[in-house]
């Protein structure tokens, strides 16, 4: 049998194919993390006489000829070794330049989340393409129209604006035999992101789920996204089970096990962020209802609206404020964006523009800094900013900070900590989700934490 090297294929047909991988949300797998993959496949819940392997999105079939290269008695019995791929170009290299004729692989060339098959599958392996099909420019994955309403159709996890990567996790689970095992490396955003609770809850009810998170470094410098590799076992007696692992060279360690999931949003776990739990009775969302700021484009097509060389008059207008005046504890309110209003108008653009409340932005990946500010001037505002509305609930008379006082403890080093503990780096900024699940504490138990932390 003769060793191929496809690592070097891989850089290969990565130069070849670079005028198509953006278009097609292609990222090649580094061989130590197929490798890796290849190991995760648990042998014993294998029939190793009826044996049949899929590769989703195979491209030049890393995973297949991995498991080749690292479990050839696997690959030896196996009746069915398919790659689905949709681009020719790279069907076309694979079969030229990788195959030496004993692999029995059979490729087929068709889109995976519209391709029928009539069989069903032990093994799912795999690195499937992610981005949000579009024909914009602000989206990754060139798909038109009538194709995207097809996914939607098909789909039932599809909700929002769905990442295609979802798709393949819903369909490769479809495509399992009972006890069979997907094992596919993804963006770590479906743990969290709303777009996602629909194909949270289709994993709670199809089987086991365990999550081993690889961190942001997997696919530099061509992709800075944080993976986790998703090892999904289809099966009735162990559905809703959950566990989540860190990887660190080849290690797993434990963080969490769940044996009652429900689909709900995957969260990290330290000391630390447990002692915050337990001490702080509230979360954001049990005091505040949370709003984001108008878009952009909702702003420039607003008759309301007048841009800067048009004022005639500032002194009945106020400026449209945006991320930019949003400073850690304060507002910045000099004209940036360069839209204005008529302070008497601004309630058209949001009904909560009427008074002071607290503003949060969006954007903390790195250092877990949330960044709020109280707007006690009440002004409008546009962009990527979120809105603390507080309740008038009966909760609310229970608990006793001041929204200056949420400020301060959204801004605080405890916070801080917490949002790197329990969120890490999965994505760049909140989703209201998160926001809503942020710990409050009372006046009284503010000072237990200080004590207890510091």
């Amino acid at each position: 049998m003769r060793e191929i090297d496809i690592e070097n294929h891989a850089v290969i047909v990565n130069h070849k194919i670079k005028h198509i991988k953006k278009d097609w949300g292609i990222f090649f797998t580094p061989q130590w993390v197929v490798d890796f993959m290849v190991d995760l496949i648990d042998e014993e819940r294998l029939n190793i006489n009826n044996l049949k392997i899929l590769e989703p999105a195979c491209g030049i079939c890393q995973f297949l000829i991995g498991i080749k290269k690292n479990k050839n008695h696997i690959f030896e019995h196996a009746i069915a070794k398919i790659g689905v791929e949709i681009n020719k170009e790279v069907i076309k290299y694979a079969e030229q330049h990788i195959f030496t004729g004993d692999e029995d692989i059979n490729i087929i060339h068709n889109d995976y989340l519209l391709w029928n098959s009539k069989d069903h599958f032990d093994v799912i392996i795999g690195n499937p393409p992610y981005g949000i099909p579009s024909l914009s420019e602000h989206y990754t994955i060139r798909v038109d129209n009538e194709i995207k309403n097809q996914y939607k159709k098909m789909y039932e996890t599809w909700y929002g604006k769905y990442n295609v990567y979802g798709a393949f996790i819903e369909k490769s689970i479809k495509l399992l035999k009972d006890n069979g095992q997907l094992i596919f490396i993804v963006p770590a955003t479906f743990m969290i992101l709303d777009e996602f609770k629909k194909l949270r809850s289709f994993l709670a009810t199809q089987g086991k789920a365990e999550i081993i998170y690889m961190g942001n470094e997997v696919f530099k410098p061509e992709a800075d996204v944080t993976t986790v590799i998703l090892k999904f076992v289809k099966t009735k007696s162990e559905k809703g089970k959950i566990i989540l692992y860190d990887y660190n060279s080849a290690n797993l360690r434990l963080i969490t096990e769940n044996d009652d999931w429900k689909g709900e949003v995957v969260l990290f776990s330290t000391v630390f962020s447990r002692k915050v739990d337990k001490i702080c009775s509230y979360r954001v969302g049990d005091i505040y209802t949370i709003r984001i700021s108008p878009r952009t484009p909702e702003i420039k097509h607003n008759p309301e609206i007048i841009k800067a060389k048009d004022i005639p008059d500032k002194e009945n207008l106020l400026p449209i404020l945006n991320g930019r005046n949003l400073k850690i504890g304060r507002v910045d309110y000099k004209p940036i964006t360069g839209y204005w209003i008529d302070k008497n108008k601004k309630t058209k653009l949001r009904k909560f523009f009427d008074k002071p409340h607290i503003v949060v932005g969006l954007g903390f990946r790195g250092d877990g800094q949330v960044g709020a500010a109280y707007d006690y001037k009440a002004y409008p505002w546009m962009g990527d900013v979120y809105h603390l509305l507080r309740k008038h609930t009966l909760i609310n008379m229970q608990f006793d900070l001041t929204d200056e006082e949420v400020v301060g403890f959204l801004n605080s080093e405890i916070i801080k900590k917490y949002v790197k503990d329990v969120f890490r780096d999965i994505t760049y900024h909140f989703n209201i989700t998160q926001l809503k699940m942020l710990p409050l504490p009372t006046k009284e138990e503010l000072i237990k934490l200080k004590e207890v932390l510091s």
